[in-house]
């Protein structure tokens, strides 16, 4: 269940890296489809229950010292899905959001992808 958690969160982090250079490139005559951070935002809810099933179901034995990386994973990831959300409803009211929540929001997603990427290749 972990390593499909992992692919889940490897297309979320695909679909948001294209919104964050997106972001980066500043105002654009052509912005990004509409669908684009909505389907980001699924994908990432759907990479934190899948985590979270895995948690619930147990993880198996730990040979390498990675027995607390699964539940540090999905905290981490579960602080960005909620700073999406804030995003979200950020974007939605004023356009374009504030470079620090967006930040703030990758960071801690890229944090909990390289733990868990650790707990996949180690475990």
């Amino acid at each position: 269940m972990i390593r499909f958690a992992f692919g889940i969160l490897c297309a979320a982090v695909l679909t948001g890296s294209a919104l964050a250079i997106l972001y980066a490139r500043g105002a654009q005559p052509w912005p990004p489809h509409r669908a684009a951070a909505p389907i980001h935002g699924m994908l990432g809810a759907a990479g934190l229950v899948a985590l979270v099933l895995a948690l619930v179901r147990g993880l198996p034995r730990s040979h390498m010292g990675t027995g607390g990386f699964a539940p540090l994973a999905t905290g981490l990831v579960a602080a960005a899905f909620c700073l999406g959300l804030v995003l979200a409803l950020t974007s939605w009211h004023r356009g374009r959001p504030a470079g620090a929540l967006v930040g703030a929001h990758a960071s801690l997603a890229i944090a909990g992808f390289v733990v868990l990427s650790v707990l996949v290749a180690l475990g």
